[in-house]
C-alpha cells in the first residue's frame, strides 16, 4: 500500500512544471513564515528540494540574512546530521544525489528549534510517508526538536496513511492551500 501511494504521488509531483513548483513553493514559504513569526525560534533545519519537492531555499537565505541559524541535513550512515551553514554555496552533491553540507564537527548542531520536513505524502493527523529509508523517523525519535513542520503540495495531503509503530508525526503540515495542525501538539 505504501509503495503504491509513493509511486502515484511521486509520478504526479514529477509532472509539475517549474512555474507550478515556484508558485506553490512561494505560497508554502509565506504560510510557513507566518506560522513561525508567532514563536521565538532561532534554529532551522531545511532540506534541499529534489524530484519536484517544494523549494524553500529563498526562505533559508532570508533566515540567514536575519542572523538565524540555518542547517541542512547530511546523511552519515543511516542518520541525519544537521549541519549549520553560513551560505547555501556551502552545499555540494552528496548521498542520494541531494545537495548537502560537508561534514565538519564544529558545524554539527546538538538541537534544532524547527525541522522543515519533506515528504512524499502526509495525512491529516500529520503522519508522513517518505521515500522509505526511515531517516526522519529515526532523527525525530532521538534528536531534540521543538517544532516539526511537514511541507508538501495539496495533492500530497491525504485523509490517512498506513502507519508503522515507529512512525513519528510532525506538528504541522503546510501546503499551498492550507495548514493542518496535529491535534495532540503541545508547544514546547
Amino acid at each position: 500500500m505504501k509503495e503504491r501511494i509513493r509511486q502515484e504521488l511521486l509520478a504526479k509531483r514529477l509532472l509539475l512544471t517549474q512555474e507550478q513548483i515556484a508558485s506553490k513553493s512561494l505560497k508554502i514559504a509565506e504560510s510557513l513564515r507566518e506560522l513561525l513569526s508567532r514563536y521565538k525560534y532561532n534554529s532551522f533545519l531545511f532540506f534541499y528540494p529534489v524530484k519536484g519537492e517544494p523549494n524553500l531555499l529563498g526562505l533559508a537565505e532570508l533566515f540567514l540574512k536575519e542572523g538565524k541559524v540555518v542547517a541542512f541535513p547530511k546523511v552519515v550512515g543511516k542518520e541525519i546530521c544537521p549541519l549549520k551553514v553560513s551560505s547555501l554555496k556551502e552545499l555540494s552533491l552528496g548521498k542520494f544525489g541531494i545537495m548537502e553540507p560537508s561534514y565538519k564537527a564544529d558545524r554539527l548542531l546538538k538541537e534544532v528549534d524547527v525541522v522543515i520536513t519533506p515528504g512524499v505524502a502526509f495525512d491529516r493527523e500529520c503522519y508522513r510517508l517518505g521515500y522509505g529509508g526511515g531517516f526522519y523517523d529515526r532523527f525525530f525519535s532521538h534528536f531534540p526538536v521543538k517544532l516539526k513542520v511537514g511541507v508538501c503540495y495539496s495533492f500530497q495531503l491525504l485523509n490517512s496513511l498506513p502507519r508503522e509503530p515507529f512512525d513519528v508525526p510532525v506538528d504541522f503540515v503546510i501546503t499551498e492551500k492550507e495548514r493542518v495542525r496535529r491535534k495532540r501538539w503541545n508547544r514546547c
